[in-house]
């Protein structure tokens, strides 16, 4: 087990975050698997199970990953008219609202635990609402989400994803007026790379920013999804005309 570990550390793999932490001899510190400041020889590193042990034997967390941040994410498989969604939940927010099938996930999963803590599979509370309310907003009756949203990104996505949740249902904007609002100047494929990233689909509706042509621009749970949710709300853009602008 301890060649594996030591392979996930030295690999920042943060898949690994929550199942040991590492412990550096040296500097007595620990820090998560997923750690990225420079690592120390391997001889200098014991493994251990979790913070509570590092600092019980004398070690200090890391001020880089913060190894006593993570929260667990519950994460479970919810199927909508569009295809299945895999989401997220610590026990205070929803993290995750992603396409199973989009090849972007496993990047939005490791920055998930990279950023909030490890991925086990089961369900809560907090997954149940969402469940409900997707149901409800795929069949006409619900406009808005009424759920916590714990989305930690850089300072350019925040500001493109909090832009996002203020896009009215049933209106869209096109990606040059989002770069204008963010304050991007002619940015608009960076917020369209912003908007790619937004790891709750749907919840935080960057499907309403569309190519200043009227076509659909891009979606990563593909064209065909983003045409259904914008025909839902009540629009109806081309399906050609993919240009970000």
């Amino acid at each position: 087990m301890t060649n594996r570990y030591e392979q996930a550390f030295y690999a920042s793999d943060p898949a690994f975050d929550g199942r040991f932490v590492a412990a550096v001899r040296t500097t007595g510190i620990f820090c998560r698997p997923s750690c990225r400041v420079s690592k120390p020889l391997p001889r200098n590193v014991e493994y251990l199970p979790d913070a509570e042990t590092a600092r019980a034997q004398g070690y200090r967390p890391c001020l880089h990953c913060h190894p006593e941040a993570a929260s667990v994410v519950t994460t479970s498989l919810i199927e909508t008219p569009i295809g299945p969604m895999l989401a997220g939940a610590t026990e205070d927010a929803i993290v995750l609202c992603d396409f199973a099938q989009r090849s972007m996930l496993p990047a939005q999963l490791a920055a998930v635990r990279r950023r909030i803590g490890p991925t086990v599979d089961g369900t809560n509370a907090l997954l149940d609402r969402l469940e409900v309310q997707l149901g409800e907003y795929f069949a006409g009756a619900r406009r808005d989400f009424d759920l916590p949203l714990d989305l930690p990104g850089s300072q350019f996505q925040e500001r493109v994803w909090a832009e996002l949740r203020r896009i009215p249902y049933g209106t869209t904007i096109s990606y040059r007026d989002l770069a204008q609002r963010v304050e991007a100047g002619n940015g608009f494929r960076a917020v369209g790379r912003a908007n790619g990233a937004n790891r709750v689909a749907v919840v935080v509706p960057c499907h309403r920013v569309i190519a200043a042509g009227g076509g659909l621009g891009g979606y990563g749970g593909g064209l065909e999804a983003k045409a259904h949710l914008l025909a839902l709300e009540g629009h109806a853009p081309a399906l050609d005309g993919h240009s970000a602008a």
